[in-house]
């Protein structure tokens, strides 16, 4: 999938159109009623492995079992349907969509970037659910992972927020549809940071979302998000790829000048081809002129 942070994409959060949360139906739902891709909440078990949670446990008659003290079997015995990272994994890239990973734990990282490198989904996904400087010290230990920082509030300053998010290498900020104000909006966008909106389904801020150029739209409604977008969308995806070990990325302005300086380099110059043609024109004129004939004289001899 190529994108750019031009681009708005609505992604299914977990127990979309109502399912089940953290379900391989609700994914395929939301796939479904037009989403783009999908959030997967997750966490690891006892003997590593990962999976799809989001609280950390999972609640059966008897009692409530946390993932972290209970191996994989022992909370399959008790939640038949428990759902694997992998199965969830192979379900979205079935789909061809984005993907937002939201980790309980910086721990967790690690098991899921093996899994995304042997799927060959590492570009397509990103990781969220961590605050600024746990996400930062993540992304140095995986430069080649997408980590967004998350806020529940927008800061007093976006600008200096921005920067702080730019010098952490990060990929972009995720915050609730109040913490992503126009300012903080504007100002990462033209950073060339991307942008995510935690779980909507109100229409007023689905479409203020779009319209601040947010990047990835969690909600549980696509089926009430993916016809707002459908207006908006480009005719024409630009790829712009991303590293967090340097990659600069082309701000909104430099682009649009880029383009615009482009367009004049390619455009003829009529002005100049006029003034050939009039030249030639003069000059076939004063070519094609009949000359006098000098008058010849009689022999009279």
């Amino acid at each position: 999938m190529r994108y750019s942070n031009r681009d708005s994409f609505i992604l299914s959060a977990p127990g979309a159109m109502g399912l089940e949360p953290c379900s391989l139906e609700a994914i395929m739902a939301g796939t479904a009623a037009g989403a783009r891709g999908c959030v997967l909440p997750v966490d690891t078990t006892k003997d590593g492995i990962t999976l799809v949670c989001a609280e950390g446990c999972y609640h059966s008659a008897q009692a409530t079992l946390t993932t972290c003290d209970h191996t994989f079997e022992d909370l399959r015995r008790a939640y038949p349907k428990i759902v694997s990272f992998g199965q969830a994994l192979e379900l979205a890239k079935a789909a061809g969509g984005g993907l937002g990973i939201e980790l309980h734990h910086h721990q967790a990282a690690a098991q899921v970037r093996v899994s995304l490198k042997y799927s060959e989904y590492v570009d397509n996904a990103y990781f969220c659910g961590l605050s600024l400087y746990d996400a930062g010290r993540l992304a140095a230990r995986y430069p080649d992972l997408q980590i967004m920082a998350d806020i529940q509030s927008a800061p007093e300053d976006p600008i200096a927020f921005v920067r702080e998010v730019q010098n952490l290498r990060l990929f972009g900020v995720r915050g609730t549809p109040d913490a992503l104000t126009e300012p903080l909006c504007n100002e990462a966008l033209r950073c060339g940071l991307f942008l995510a909106s935690t779980d909507s389904s109100d229409p007023d801020e689905l479409r203020r979302m779009l319209s601040y150029g947010v990047n990835f739209i969690e909600t549980s409604r696509p089926d009430l998000a993916a016809p707002l977008l459908t207006a908006s969308e480009p005719e024409q995806e630009i790829f712009v790829p991303f590293s967090n070990a340097g990659t600069e990325f082309v701000p909104f302005d430099a682009q649009d000048n880029q383009t615009k300086t482009a367009e004049e380099d390619e455009a003829p110059d009529t002005e100049h081809d006029a003034e050939e043609t009039e030249e030639t024109t003069e000059a076939s004129e004063t070519v094609s002129e009949p000359t006098e004939e000098a008058p010849v004289s009689e022999d009279k001899h």
